[in-house]
């Protein structure tokens, strides 16, 4: 017997019902889940620039750059008076010392004529010697009989000395407080390391390569010739630049500048406000701490990184720092 209609209806809206009231609560799970009431976050800590405390101790710098061995640079020999070349004292090739003859000039000049009636005169000869300026090994580039001007190259003297180079930055150079005379040299497979004297910065210094030259400074010190060395050779080059015992040092960070002058900046309670700068005197640094050497005295405290001063970038109300 079938159902009531009436009863069938019903029970297809208590269906429709309960499967509605179901999609509502899978809904409201997957979409929007319940969450505990926020609390209004505050800031209840207190923001602070790093400071250090000026202290002593022991310093000292030393650096050490990858240098290169040079042979000292070629001597061009000149004539010294217009002529003949008549006599050569040397053979291509030979080795001369400073001072020793090259090769002799025949300078022919004929005297002024005074009364043209007189017999022609003699032509008058004088003789000039080519001496080298430095010693080395000879290279000849002129001939027997030929003609030269005062200033024609008629030879080249290679030298038998040598120097280590090295290109360094601006930083380095303001590093060592002034350039020492001497540096330590090792070089790669070669003799035990040495002393190389005469060190000095230069500009534009030979590559080596004919024609070219190196662009920013250089520093050069002269090999001792007893040592063994070979054009091209590798080495590294120590300078020691200074030392400082129970010196006031502080980091570098904290410094703005780093030859002879600086300044140092003081701590601020309220770090809206500009920090004090305290200029101070600098002696040795070794690339992390520096030597103050006037301005501040044991235990001051100053900030750890220089501030940042820009004025058409600072905000007055947000002091960045550098370091």
């Amino acid at each position: 017997m079938d159902a009531h209609p009436t009863r069938t209806f019903i029970m297809q809206i208590l269906k429709l019902i309960v499967w509605t009231i179901v999609a509502i609560a899978l809904v409201k799970f997957a979409f929007f889940p319940s969450q505990p009431p926020k609390t209004e976050l505050t800031g209840d800590g207190e923001f602070t620039l790093p400071t250090v405390t000026v202290a002593r101790g022991d310093i000292s710098h030393e650096i050490t750059l990858d240098a290169s061995v040079v042979r000292d640079e070629s001597e061009t020999v000149k004539a010294t008076a217009s002529g003949t070349i008549v006599w050569f004292y040397v053979e291509d090739g030979a080795k001369v010392d400073a001072g020793d003859y090259i090769l002799q000039i025949e300078h022919v000049e004929m005297p002024e004529i005074i009364d043209p009636e007189a017999p022609p005169a003699e032509p008058i000869k004088t003789y000039h010697n080519v001496v080298a300026e430095t010693p080395g090994t000879l290279s000849l580039d002129a001939l027997m009989e030929q003609e030269v001007q005062i200033g024609t190259p008629v030879g080249t003297i290679v030298p038998d000395t040598f120097h280590a180079q090295v290109p360094v930055t601006p930083d380095q150079l303001y590093s060592l407080q002034g350039i020492p005379e001497e540096a330590e040299l090792s070089v790669t497979g070669g003799p035990a390391p040495f002393t190389c004297t005469g060190l000095k910065t230069m500009t534009g210094a030979p590559t080596g390569k004919e024609g070219e030259q190196n662009t920013g400074p250089q520093l050069r010190c002269e090999i001792p010739s007893s040592e063994l060395v070979f054009d091209g050779v590798k080495a590294k080059l120590i300078i020691r630049g200074g030392n400082a015992t129970n010196a006031l040092v502080v980091p570098v960070t904290a410094v703005e500048g780093r030859y002879k002058t600086g300044n140092v900046y003081l701590p601020v309670d309220d770090i809206t406000q500009k920090p004090e700068k305290v200029e101070v005197k600098l002696g040795v640094s070794d690339g992390y701490s520096i030597e103050i050497t006037e301005g501040l005295t044991e235990g001051q405290e100053i900030l750890e990184f220089v501030p940042r001063q820009d004025p058409e970038e600072q905000n007055p109300d947000d002091m960045s720092f550098v370091g």
